[in-house]
Parts: C-alpha cells; structure tokens; sequence
C-alpha cells in the first residue's frame, strides 16, 4: 500500500505530509513535504486552545463565539493541509489514484485522558476528513483517538504500535530490545521488547523551553541551545518544576503517576519561577532544557526491561543538542539528579545506553508523527488495532479512525470523543 501520513503538532509550525510504502512488515517513506502554517492561522489556534482550556474543552460553545469564525478556521486550515497534500504528489511525481488512503491526524486542540480526570474525559482534534478527501480525491482516515478513549484508552501516545512496526526491521540488525523517544511539544517513550511495546507520554518536552525563547527573546525556539548554552542548572528550580509544573486537573503530580498515561499542554503550569526574574533568562533556560530530558530519563523507572543499550530518538526537540546532551548523561550516570531521585536514577543507569537519530537506521524522524498516521490509516483499511491496553489503557485492542471517501457525506469536523461524548 501507498499511504500519506499528515500531522500538525502542539508547535503549530507546519503541516508535514508523508507518502509511505507499506509491503508486508517492510516500511519504507517515498517522499516527504513540509509547508509552514502561517503565523495568523497558528495564532488563531493558539487563541482557540486557551479558550477551551478555560471552559474546560467545551467545543460546542466555543465554536459558536469565536470572533474569527469556526468555519473560516477550520476551512482555511483544511486547505491548507490538501494544499500540502498536492504539492507533495507533485514533488513524488504521483497521481492521487496512485495512493491508497490519506492518514489525517487533525489539529488537537484540547486532551482530557483518563489519567488527568477519570470522570470528566474527552480528546479533541479538529479537521474534516470528507472536506480533505473531496479537495485531494483520495479516501481518507481521520478523528483517529476517538475510538480508543471510549473503549476506556487514554488516547495517546499513538507512536507505540508504529515503533513497533518498525522495530521488525531492527531486531535483525541486533538493535534490540530499544526504545523510540519522541522530543515534541509533549515527550513520549515506547520500549520494545520480546515483541512486545510498552509506552506513554513523559510529561513536556520542547514546551517550557519554546514558551521561554518565544516569551522572552521573541525566537521560536533555542535554536542549537545557543541561549541554554549560557545558563546553568539550577536545582531549586528543577525541583519546582518537577513537583508542581505537570498535574492533572486534581493538581496530582503527573510525572508520578503510573503509565498508561498521556498528557497535554493545557495541564503544564508555568510556575512563578521559571518566569522570575532573580534568575537570569539564561539558567531558567538552561534548568527547562536539563527538565525535558530529566523527566524522560526518569520515566524509565516504569520500564519493565531496565533502560535498554538502544534508544532511537526523533522530534523537533532533540534538536536541541544541550538536551541530547542531558539526556545521555542522565541514562549513563554522568550528571548529578535531585537529592531525592538518587536511587531511581541509580537503578535507570547504563553505562552501554547509545542514542542514535531513527535516520540513521531509514526512518526519518522529521515524518515519524506524520508516518504514525500512514500506518495507523493502513491498519484501519486492514482491520488491525493500533492501541493495546499496554500501551492506552484501552480496555481491548482497538482500532481507530473514521473511513471516509471522495463524495461521501460524513459532516464531522471535530472528533466523535470531544467534551460531552456519550457511550
């Protein structure tokens, strides 16, 4: 099969489209395209997502109000996607009729899981799938978490069953048991095993650090750590944000919590210190930066391997080489930890842990969200599950997505499991 994968995350910087070749358990990308998402259109978002973190994700009244109108944005942003969409076939010298279906993620705008409020939950993407088809004429599979957070699931993280597709064609090369960590606006971890995956989100990743660098040096991000080169790391402040910046909504600690778990930029608080200015921009920087590795280092405490020798890192994040950097000396016990994280960090430990970019081994890392959505459509074409209970929380293997193709009339253009979802 002949799969494009769309993805636009937390960051809202671009839409990054994916044509990917499934054969059998081989995987392998043909082409991959990305088109920035203007800053009016990410901004409007933006907007929209704080709107709903204030009533509590509710789309049916926000949607009604908006100032800008519902409608425009979800049309212009919609277009914008089958805009990308063309111009990738074009790049691929590819026909539409060439392509067998279209994984569409949507735009997440609120994220209530199970494990942030077990009574009240709801997931939240926007994006008409039957509006992508008609424009591209290729069917199309989207509101993928639905399906899995009313079978009991969080929802997330998604990337687990993907890695473990993958890993088929890592066993072989002796890389094996490993662990896919993913560096976006929210981290998450999957480890391979046995033929088995177990994953969950790690609480923020680029988060903290792209709040900082937008905030207070108007920059998108730290671009080759060059501003957290500059800092140090303050431990006072690690400590706060390790125990007070990632809650749920009962202002639990999050990164306590036992997986399957997955968060949300609208449950990490930007505590009074990591704005105050008695440090300088440089260490509350540098702190944020070590805080991103420091928690996904941390949550291999529920790893039920250890910390494997292998890890494949891929995201935006890990761009940053200051983080990279971190996270290597925490998996190899060459960086001091909180005085009470001593003994975790000491059974996590291994000297033998390598980080390696998934590129290295054929998998892109810029198209690995993007491809989740290739795969997760393909399996959905096919029947197969995408989350497990080991990997969601779902009740039982689920499989997810809404199948819709060119001149169909599915009107949908928020996911089935938004706030106030009924079973």
């Amino acid at each position: 099969m002949l799969c494009i994968g769309i993805m636009t995350g937390n960051s809202l910087d671009a839409v990054d489209a994916v044509i990917t070749e499934f054969t059998n358990t081989n995987i392998k990308d043909i082409c991959g395209f990305s088109q920035p998402i203007p800053i009016d259109l990410a901004d409007k978002f933006r907007h929209l997502k704080s709107l709903l973190t204030e009533n509590n994700g509710d789309i049916d009244a926000i949607a009604a109000n908006l100032d800008y109108g519902f409608d425009a944005l979800h049309d212009e942003y919609v277009n914008l996607v089958a805009d990308t969409v063309k111009k990738l076939l074009k790049q691929a010298d590819l026909s539409p009729s060439a392509i067998d279906v279209i994984g569409f993620h949507g735009q997440t705008c609120a994220h209530c899981p199970p494990s942030i409020n077990p009574q009240d939950n709801y997931t939240l993407q926007i994006g008409s799938g039957q509006m992508l088809s008609d424009l591209t004429s290729i069917p199309v599979v989207f509101d993928f978490r639905s399906d899995d957070l009313m079978n009991g699931g969080e929802a997330a993280p998604l990337a687990p069953v993907h890695n473990l597709h993958l890993a088929h064609g890592l066993k072989s090369k002796g890389v094996f048991p490993l662990a896919f960590c993913n560096g976006g606006n929210t981290g998450n971890i999957a480890i391979i095993y046995d033929d088995k995956v177990i994953g969950w989100d790690t609480g923020p990743f680029n988060h903290f650090v792209d709040y900082l660098t937008r905030s207070e040096k108007n920059e998108t991000c730290d671009w080759n750590g060059k501003y957290g080169k500059q800092g140090s790391i303050n431990l006072p402040l690690l400590k706060e944000l390790f125990n007070h910046s990632v809650q749920t909504q009962k202002c639990e600690n999050f990164l306590l919590k036992n997986p399957p778990k997955s968060s949300d930029p609208a449950w990490y608080k930007i505590i009074p210190a990591l704005t105050s200015k008695q440090l300088s921009f440089a260490d509350r920087l540098r702190t944020a930066e070590f805080f991103s590795a420091y928690i996904l280092a941390y949550a291999l405490r529920y790893s039920p391997i250890g910390t494997p020798n292998h890890f494949l890192i891929f995201g935006g994040g890990w761009n940053n080489p200051i983080i990279k950097e971190d996270f290597q000396n925490l998996l190899t016990g060459r960086t001091d930890v909180l005085p009470e994280h001593k003994e975790i960090f000491e059974k996590i430990k291994n000297p033998l842990a390598q980080i390696e970019w998934s590129d290295k081994y054929g998998y892109n890392g810029k198209y690995m969200e993007a491809r989740i959505f290739a795969d997760m459509a393909r399996c959905k074409l096919t029947n197969e599950p995408f989350s497990y209970p080991e990997t969601t929380g779902c009740k039982t293997p689920t499989v997810g997505g809404i199948l819709v193709h060119p001149g169909d009339n599915n009107p949908r253009r928020w996911s089935r499991a938004a706030k106030g979802w009924t079973s």
